[in-house]
């Protein structure tokens, strides 16, 4: 089992700082967007063999999807699926990650075309506020058209703990045998907030015996908002990912946090000193993802 994080822009840090530390921390996986575009060669000089999912933008951040029919947006897609094609070696790109059509103007056949140029495995993952029956839908008619190229079923459990509340894992057995990768971090029963796990509602030890049971050896990927006073959650929720897979692997992690931890704080203070004389670090909070959109 791979554990990962996603990964953007932070402000106040650069990513060859970034990327060390989170390599430090045992991390063999980071989840990119479109945000890390225009940071793509520092991002492969720190790289150092990880494997990288691509997230596809997604309507509600980037105003369009990968299947959209807004003239707008038809050269940046076509410019993004080249830059896929291109750079899926150099990126060590094991997936690209694609949500069902949330765009007004997207369907099930314009986002599927899209998928088809794309030359890299294809996961399919579960969005606030839809059906099983709709999601399984478009999941199966994906699978028909992109046959082995689709490789599987990226569970948000959070986006299925808010959408299905309490009947939040009573997965279809068709789909359950799917899963192949995970989305991972805290929320309240109404609110996607992306924090480190402990600091909101999901009953995450529940879905870990969930995948557990089911025999997942996939990729946990913590899809987390870190900000700098969270950062022995953020190690936290690290470990609560890997003890029910692993007690082995969690006691060695356990000690490696705790001897790196001093020197992961010192970087990260350091950092936000230096954005507090640049009158821009007010708040333990500024030094986060940058969340800007392209």
């Amino acid at each position: 089992m791979k554990l990962g994080m996603t990964l953007e822009p932070f402000r106040g840090m650069s990513v060859k700082q970034v990327v060390p530390l989170l390599r430090l921390l045992d991390l063999n996986h980071f989840e990119i967007n479109m945000t890390m575009i225009p940071k793509i060669d520092e991002f492969v000089k720190s790289l150092h063999k990880k494997t990288t999912t691509f997230h596809l933008p997604i309507y509600s951040r980037f105003f369009y999807d990968i299947g959209t029919q807004n003239p707008n947006y038809q050269m940046k897609i076509e410019q993004l699926i080249d830059f896929l094609n291109y750079n899926k070696e150099r990126l060590n790109i094991k997936y690209v990650l694609t949500h069902p059509p949330e765009d007004p103007s997207s369907s099930n056949h314009s986002i599927i075309e899209k998928l088809e140029q794309i030359n890299v495995p294809i996961l399919i993952e579960n969005v606030l506020g839809q059906s099983d029956e709709n999601f399984m839908e478009f999941y199966f008619q994906a699978k028909d058209l992109l046959g082995r190229k689709l490789a599987g079923h990226a569970i948000d459990a959070p986006h299925r703990f808010i959408t299905h509340n309490k009947k939040w894992l009573d997965i279809p057995e068709e789909i359950k045998k799917e899963i192949e990768y995970v989305h991972i971090s805290d929320c309240t029963k109404y609110a996607d907030l992306h924090l480190p796990l402990g600091l909101g509602e999901l009953p995450y030890d529940e879905f870990f015996s969930y995948l557990k049971n089911i025999g997942f050896r996939g990729i946990i990927l913590q899809e987390v908002i870190p900000t700098i006073d969270q950062l022995s959650s953020l190690l936290d929720s690290f470990l609560a990912s890997v003890k029910p897979f692993s007690l082995n692997r969690y006691r060695k992690l356990k000690i490696l946090y705790g001897l790196t931890k001093p020197m992961i704080n010192l970087a990260v203070n350091t950092s936000f000193k230096e954005l507090r004389k640049s009158g821009h670090g007010l708040h333990t909070q500024d030094l986060a993802f940058e969340l800007v959109s392209h």
